[in-house]
């Protein structure tokens, strides 16, 4: 599961391969997640997944490891 929202965040934020995908990488730091790139990647990991997120897990999804995280525990 790991690796498809590593697959899925590269494809939203439009990463090359080369890109290294690091658990803290965050918006400040990525120029391409911005809100619309957030929402997109909140879709399309609800749709590959058949979850949906709270409110709250979309405000504390900060970070590649939160996402990972937040979207394993609604997975699981």
């Amino acid at each position: 599961m790991q690796h498809k929202i590593e697959q899925i965040f590269r494809e939203v934020m439009q990463l090359d391969d080369d890109v290294e995908l690091r658990g803290e990488m965050n918006s400040d730091e990525l120029e391409e997640w911005d809100s619309l790139a957030s929402m997109s990647l909140i879709m399309k990991l609800e749709k590959e997944f058949g979850i949906k997120y709270e409110f709250d897990d979309i405000l504390q999804m900060d970070s590649l490891d939160a996402v990972k995280r937040i979207t394993a525990g609604k997975v699981s």
